[in-house]
Order: structure tokens, then sequence, then C-alpha cells
């Protein structure tokens, strides 16, 4: 509490020390707001406040605006916020409201400095960014999905702001690199095996129940291992009684569960800023040219269908050739496809603990035994069970699938294929003549 308040008064000093310059900069620049006859790319305030007590600018473009529109006509609506405090010397909070293409790639919406990051700015930035899209675009923004990391401020804000049932996630990445840190020390280093292990099995849940059921399993298998009980408390209080989900099955397959593509947006944004800090006015200036790059047709376009990834195509295309998928006449409309570390001669006792299993686990090794060493694919809904599915709707099982059935055809081999044939037919002509 002593160091936020000495540097709540350090930032308040060093925006005194310019702030008659920087003002009137502010009060040119901010008189740029939103007209129907603005050009796309041109950046506008949605709000501005600039003062000792307070800052608060919020500003976008057309084009990015329409962002949110586009995501929420191909998926359930969803958003990403993240912060960080790199890019102004000033020390304020820098914002980044997005979203993303089907393919996971960054799409900007809005940008926020205040002066800090706290419930009552992170409400401020959305609620003006609801009412911005009310008035202008005639549009009720609620979106079902909202990912931050595991931000009181920004969960908070979140809350107060959509009233209207959404899901909040948190980012699989953060929680990780969390873990790492924590593990690094050596009073967690000797449990880093049970704790990763702990946190991957849960991580792979699909279901709340099952979630719940898992985190007791996980909760004992810590105990068992001698896991500080500290640690086992203050993992359940941030990550498993907060209101936001982090498993794979919290939202629909294709909303990947970590903020990658808020990360390479933010890398993108450093990188524009040679990741050094700037000075408020240098910063709004190079703001106004990153909007107005990032406001170009191909950063803000939305590919209606996904793109699959070679390297998953090949591996399905390798599970087909070698017919890595089991058929069981109990489940016809199931494939079932082992996990590595499994010898053949098991498969039939692991097939038929999994046709047996019950809606939970009892113990961890039941929960490996019935659920950990097959994914399971229903050919009917083409749904899998597996991480990739859930990260990106598509997998390689399904892709198999696909393939098996002739839906999906490698388009290079296809045309290798027809090359070839293009040369048996040229040989026949020239043998026929």
């Amino acid at each position: 509490m002593q160091l936020q308040n000495y540097l709540y008064r350090y930032r308040k000093d060093l925006i005194a020390s310019s702030y008659p310059e920087v003002k009137e900069f502010l009060s040119e620049i901010c008189q740029k707001v939103y007209t129907t006859q603005i050009n796309p790319d041109e950046l506008f305030f949605i709000s501005s406040q600039f003062d000792l007590n307070d800052v608060s600018l919020l500003f976008s473009s057309k084009a990015l605006i329409e962002n949110t529109i586009k995501q929420a006509n191909l998926q359930p609506s969803f958003i990403h916020i993240d912060v960080t405090f790199k890019l102004i010397d000033l020390g304020l909070p820098f914002f980044v409201l997005s979203t993303e293409t089907l393919n996971h790639n960054y799409r900007p919406i809005a940008f926020y400095v205040a002066t800090s990051e706290s419930i009552l700015h992170t409400d401020f930035m959305l609620s003006n960014v609801k009412q911005f899209l009310k008035e202008k675009f005639n549009v009720d923004w609620t979106p079902k999905f909202v990912l931050t990391d595991n931000s009181d401020a920004l969960i908070g804000g979140t809350k107060k702001v959509f009233t209207h049932s959404y899901k909040h996630l948190a980012c699989h990445f953060h929680l990780a690199k969390r873990m790492r840190d924590k593990t690094q020390g050596k009073d967690l280093r000797e449990f880093k095996h049970f704790i990763f292990f702990g946190v991957k099995v849960l991580k792979n849940c699909l279901t709340k129940d099952f979630f719940k059921n898992t985190w007791i399993l996980i909760k004992d298998y810590w105990k068992q291992n001698n896991v500080p009980q500290e640690f086992i408390n203050c993992f359940e209080r941030e990550y498993i009684d907060k209101e936001f989900s982090w498993y794979y099955g919290s939202a629909f397959p294709g909303k990947s569960g970590t903020n990658n593509s808020i990360e390479s947006g933010n890398k993108i944004i450093k990188d524009f800023f040679n990741r050094r800090a700037h000075n408020i006015k240098e910063f709004l200036g190079k703001m106004k040219d990153f909007i107005k790059e990032w406001s170009v047709l191909e950063k803000i376009e939305f590919p209606y269908q996904v793109k699959y990834n070679e390297k998953i195509k090949k591996q399905a295309q390798l599970l087909v050739k070698n017919k890595e998928y089991i058929d069981e006449i109990k489940t016809p409309d199931t494939w079932y496809f082992a996990r590595k570390g499994i010898e053949k001669n098991s498969i039939p006792r692991a097939i038929e603990l999994l046709l047996s299993r019950r809606p939970f686990p009892k113990t961890i090794s039941e929960l490996f035994e019935a659920w950990g060493n097959f994914r399971v694919l229903d050919k009917i809904s083409r749904k899998c069970d597996c991480s990739e599915y859930f990260k990106s709707n598509y997998c390689k099982h399904l892709l198999a699938l696909m393939i098996h059935n002739k839906e999906l055809e490698d388009l290079q081999i296809q045309k290798k294929q027809t090359k070839e044939e293009g040369k048996v037919k040229s040989l026949k002509h020239f043998k026929n003549n």
C-alpha cells in the first residue's frame, strides 16, 4: 500500500510538471470525435479527460469499432481485455480492448489510457464503448464471453457493466505463467511436477461439474504429495472459487482459452513503439499512426471459414492411412484414438474401462484409466474431447473422419495427382498420334 501511494504521488507530480503543455495539446487532439463522415481509419475520441487527478482517454476508429460487430456475426460474441504499463513514461495503464478471428488473429476494438487499473476505470471504458455502440451503430453490446487475466479490477469492472448473462474466462497462458513463477521459489520447487500435473488435468475438463469433481481429486492428490497447504488454499481462492472459468469446456469450440491473440497484439504494439515508454504527446501521435495502419482492409478482415493448419491435416492423413482409429461395435457412432504410450495389447481392456465409466471418477487412477487413455470423437455431432478441438473447432481426429468420408482431400496431393495424370494423358496422346 505504501508503494502504491508513493507511485500515485510520483505520477501526479510528473503530470503536474508538464501539465500546461500536455493539457493544451490534448485539448486540441481530443476535439476529434465520431461523425458519420469520418474516415474509417481516422482516430477519434469516444471520451477524454485529462487533469491532475484523473486521466481518461478512450479512443478508436470506425473500422476498429466495427470489429466487435463483425465477430458477433460469425460466433457467439466475445471480447478480450488486457492492460500494459510499458508504453507511457508516466506509468499510466494502457487498456487494450480486442477480439479475434476464427483463426485466432488479433483484432483491436478500442484503446484506453487511465489513471489506474481499477474497477472504476474498467467500468468507465466498457460502459462508454457500450453506450457509443448503441447511440452510433444501434447495437446492443452484450458479449457472451469476456477473457482477461486474473485481475480483480478487470473482472469486477466487467461485472458492473454487463448485467446480462455471460461467462468470464481466465487466460490459460497467464495461469501457467503464474504457476511457473511460483514454482521457481525454493518452497515449491520440489512440488513443481505435482502442481503442473494438477493444473493440466483441471484444464482438460469439459464441464463445470466435471471440473468441480476433478478439483476434489487434485486437492487430495496434492495433499498426499505434501504440496504446502498454503499454496493449495491460495490456488483454491484464486482459481477455483472466483467467478471465472479456465477449463477447456468453459466456452464454445473454437474460442481459444488463452489470450495469445492479445499477446501477439501487444507485441505488435510494443514493437511499433520500439519497446520503450513515450511521453503522452508522442504516445498519442504514434497511436494515431498505429490505428491508421490497423484499420486497413487486410487487418480488419474476418474470414468466414477456418483455415485448417497444414500440420494438423498431415497428422489426420496419417491417422487414416495407418488406421489409427478404433471402431467399437457397441458404439458405432464413435471413434476412439489411443493416446501415446498405450501398448496395443492393453487397448481392449482400456476400451472396456472407458465404456463402463461412471459420470465422475472417484480417484486419480480411475480418471486416467477411464478418461485419459483415449480421445473420443462423436461421428454424428462431429465433436471431439481433445484440447485442439476446443481451441480451433477442429482437430486431427475430426479431419481424419472427414478425409475417411472423402469430405476433405489434401489439395497438395490432389495437385500432384493431377500433374501425374496430365503426364499420363500426354504420353497416351503422343502414342496415339
